[in-house]
C-alpha cells in the first residue's frame, strides 16, 4: 500500500463537525433512492469514509450544505469506478455517458428537465438542483463548464485505454487537471462555504495557476495512494508509473521525484496565495470579493490537505479496498447500472 507516503502540504487540518452525521444520511439516501440495494454494496461504499473527505473539503458546511458536499463525492467517485470496468475501455460506450451526462448539464441550466437514461444520472440532477440554490449567474455559467469539460475527459481517457498509449508526463498532467475534477470541488466549496470568488478574478491567470497546482497535488496524491489499485486495473497512465518510464529510475525514486514535485508546487502555491490583496486591489475588487477571493484559497488549501488526510486513511486504497476491486472495479448495483449498458 502507499497511503503512508509523506508530502509537504503544510496547511491545517479542518473538519466540518456535521461530518459525523453523514454516514447515517447518505446511506439512508442511496437506499431510499434505489441507487445501492444491497448491504454489501453499502458496506463497501462506507468503507471509503466519504463522510470524512466531505467534511474535510467543505470544512464551513452545515446541515443541508453539508449533504450537498456529501453527494458531490457520492457521484464523483461511483461515476469514477464506472470507468474502471469495460467502459473505460470502449471510447463508443464512455462517450454514450458521458455525452449524456454533459448534456444533462446544458439542459439543467436551460431550465429544462430531462430523465436520465443512466440511473447516476438522477444522482448528479439532485447534487446540481441542490448546488444551484444561491449561487450567482456567473458561477453556474462557469460551474456549468467545468462539468462538462470533466464528463468528456473520461472520453479522452477512454481513447488512451483503447489505443494502449502511455503518456508522456506534460500531457497527463495536461489532462489530469481536466479529468481530476477539482475544479468542481472548489465550487462546491463555494456553495457550501456561502461565498464566490469574482468572476473577474476566476478569469485571472493568477487564480488559473492557484487551480493548475490544486489539481496537480491532488493528482499527485491520488496517484501514489492509488497505485495498487491502478496496477490491478492495468491503468499505466499514473504519475509514479511515468516518472519511473521517463526517468529511467526506480519506484522509490519516483517517489521520491514525486514528493520533491508536490513541495515545489505547494511553495508556489503559498507564493501566490501572497499576491491575493495586491491582485485585488489592482482589479478594483471590494471588500466581499476580496472576502470571496480568500475564502476560494482556503477552500484550496482545504482540497489538498483534506484530500491528502483522507486517502492515508480512506479503505477506498487499503488491502480492504483491494480486494474490491479484485471482485469488481465499480460497486455492481444500480448506481453503477451504465457500466453494464455497453
Amino acid at each position: 500500500m502507499f497511503q503512508d507516503v509523506e508530502l509537504y502540504i503544510p496547511f491545517a487540518t479542518r473538519m466540518s463537525p456535521d461530518a459525523e452525521a453523514l454516514p447515517e444520511k447518505i446511506a439512508a439516501y442511496l437506499e431510499s433512492t434505489g441507487l445501492i440495494t444491497s448491504p454489501e454494496n453499502m458496506k463497501r461504499y462506507l468503507s471509503w469514509q466519504l463522510e470524512d473527505l466531505a467534511g474535510r473539503f467543505y470544512p464551513e458546511a452545515r446541515g443541508d450544505d453539508m449533504m450537498v458536499g456529501a453527494l458531490s463525492q457520492t457521484f464523483v467517485f461511483t461515476f469514477d469506478d464506472i470507468f474502471d470496468g469495460p467502459v473505460g475501455t470502449d471510447p463508443a460506450a464512455a462517450y454514450r455517458i458521458c455525452h449524456e451526462m454533459a448534456r444533462l448539464v446544458r439542459r439543467s441550466e436551460e431550465g429544462i428537465n430531462e430523465k436520465p437514461t443512466y440511473p447516476i444520472g438522477e444522482l448528479w440532477l439532485d447534487y446540481r438542483r441542490r448546488c444551484n440554490e444561491g449561487m450567482s449567474a456567473a458561477w453556474r455559467l462557469r460551474t456549468a463548464r467545468h462539468w462538462e469539460q470533466y464528463f468528456l475527459a473520461y472520453v479522452m481517457e477512454a481513447t488512451i485505454r483503447k489505443l494502449d498509449a502511455v503518456l508522456d508526463v506534460p500531457t497527463y498532467t495536461a489532462m489530469r487537471r481536466i479529468a481530476i475534477g477539482t475544479n468542481t470541488v472548489l465550487a462546491t466549496a463555494e456553495h457550501c462555504g456561502h461565498f464566490e470568488a469574482p468572476p473577474e478574478v476566476h478569469e485571472t491567470l493568477w487564480l488559473r495557476e492557484v487551480c493548475e497546482i490544486a489539481a496537480d497535488v491532488v493528482t499527485i496524491t491520488n496517484d501514489l495512494q492509488s497505485l495498487e489499485k491502478d496496477l490491478r486495473n492495468n491503468e499505466m497512465n499514473n504519475f509514479v508509473l511515468l516518472f519511473v518510464r521517463e526517468h529511467d529510475c526506480s519506484e522509490r525514486r519516483a517517489i521520491e521525484k514525486l514528493q520533491e514535485l508536490t513541495e515545489i508546487r505547494v511553495k508556489r502555491f503559498i507564493q501566490l496565495e501572497s499576491k491575493a490583496d495586491t491582485l485585488c486591489r489592482s482589479l478594483g475588487i471590494d471588500a466581499e470579493g476580496r472576502e470571496g477571493t480568500h475564502k476560494f484559497l482556503g477552500a484550496a488549501r482545504s482540497l489538498m490537505k483534506g484530500n491528502y488526510d483522507w486517502g492515508n486513511s480512506s479503505d477506498r486504497y487499503s488491502a480492504t479496498g483491494s480486494e474490491y476491486v479484485k471482485q469488481s472495479p465499480y460497486i455492481d448495483d444500480r448506481v453503477s447500472e451504465g457500466a453494464r449498458m455497453l
